[in-house]
């Protein structure tokens, strides 16, 4: 096996990430490409297709130059990447305008009046899913109501990435552990959900076919291998939804194990053998990419996220590192200051893109280093109501992996 390598790619929020490995998992090689969230109007957050591909052709043929082996020992292509967001091709397979991705909050009205129509615990049967602003099915009534020839001209609405992997392969489809994440699936059936577009009168057409996630897609397409440097056809996976790609890679992928992670945002991942949802849809039921096997996630919007905003906003002038040893040096509780981590809004266990953050409690006593210590305190209070909700629905975890950027300090 010496001379077999795989390809994975990270369609991500902020970045897009190429690694080379072995099948025993060390690194060959690994690449990366930074590019922004466009902010158009006040809580709108998009960004363009093509610049996804762009950054994954660039990664590719980087990481696998520093991985220095012949195109050949590349056996596969596999992906993951950002959940939620929602890319309209037209007929000839060419975007109609920016995706509308995960962090965009204009569908709030299109949340609000889908709970108003089908109910919380209907969608929650359907789906064993909330809905949120920046999901595919609020976005795309959020099309159908204010760009209207967009919806028509739409003949495929695809999560970012696979839509990256239709351009590699030609192929239009998609996976259960990204399609569960657009509140139209049928997390337990694995497939979508046909009586919610019945009820809201949504056209199932547009909506690619699902295949299982370690199945082939097709092969590299022969202009994608060029600019690449791999082989035409080699073998391109359906790979699966960022969290779930993570936890693979975790090893979280039987119960009994859950996953922590503080980065941008905060998410706690734990696999379950049979689908279970929240009757009050305050927590995720998505599918995971192992066949049979089902995760719940709690997760919150603004977990590393807050602390970023207190070092840009507040702490100027300080690192994280500092931040953090700062905080470390104040009693739990940050005597008696608290903070309040929705500076997005918040999903778990809230569900309202309006929440606002505030801290509470302030004193002439509290300084910087209360404030650090509140701040963090917050993000870990927040992602315990999350693990809370966990508890009442069964999760019994005997091993807790934590992850992300909280991860390098030890006061997390």
């Amino acid at each position: 096996m010496a001379d077999v390598a795989l390809m994975g790619l990270d369609i991500g929020t902020s970045s897009t990430k190429t690694v080379v490995i072995s099948p025993d998992g060390v690194l060959l090689g690994m690449a990366a490409q930074e590019y922004a969230v466009e902010t158009p109007h006040p809580g709108w957050a998009e960004q363009n297709p093509e610049t996804w591909l762009s950054a994954a052709l660039d990664t590719m043929r980087r990481a696998l130059a520093v991985a220095n082996i012949p195109a050949e020992q590349v056996q596969a292509v596999g992906l993951s990447g950002q959940m939620h967001g929602t890319v309209c091709l037209d007929a000839r397979g060419l975007p109609l305008r920016p995706a509308i991705i995960w962090a965009d909050q204009r569908s709030a009205a299109q949340v609000a009046d889908v709970y108003a129509r089908v109910g919380r615990e209907q969608l929650a049967a359907w789906t064993a899913n909330p809905l949120a602003t920046g999901f595919m099915l609020a976005t795309w009534l959020w099309l159908r109501e204010h760009e209207l020839d967009v919806a028509i001209a739409t003949a495929h609405l695809l999560l970012p990435k696979d839509y990256v992997r239709y351009r590699l392969t030609g192929e239009i489809g998609t996976e259960p552990s990204d399609a569960s994440s657009t509140s139209l699936f049928d997390t337990a059936n694995r497939c979508w959900s046909t009586a919610l577009l019945d009820a809201l009168g949504l056209d199932a057409r547009v909506l690619p076919p699902v295949a299982a996630s370690a199945a082939i897609a097709g092969g590299l397409l022969p202009e994608i291998a060029a600019a690449t440097g791999l082989r035409p056809g080699t073998p391109v996976i359906y790979g699966g939804s960022d969290q779930a790609m993570q936890a693979v890679g975790h090893g979280v992928v039987a119960p009994g194990v859950l996953s922590s992670t503080i980065g941008t945002g905060g998410q706690l991942f734990a696999p379950v053998a049979r689908p279970v949802y929240d009757p009050q849809a305050r927590l995720h039921c998505f599918c995971h990419v192992m066949p049979d096997m089902w995760h719940l996630e709690a997760a919150m919007l603004a977990a590393g996220l807050s602390l970023k905003w207190l070092r840009d906003s507040v702490l100027s002038g300080l690192t994280y590192q500092e931040i953090a040893d700062a905080a470390a040096t104040v009693v739990p509780g940050a005597e008696g200051l608290f903070f309040l981590p929705y500076l997005a809004g918040e999903r778990t266990p809230h569900m309202d893109p309006r929440a606002r953050g505030s801290f509470v409690g302030l004193t002439l006593r509290h300084g910087r280093a209360h404030i650090a210590r509140a701040v963090m305190e917050g993000v870990v209070f927040a992602m315990r109501q999350g693990l809370a909700l966990m508890l009442d629905l069964g999760v019994t975890p005997e091993r807790i992996i934590a992850s992300g950027g909280a991860a390098q300090h030890p006061l997390w």
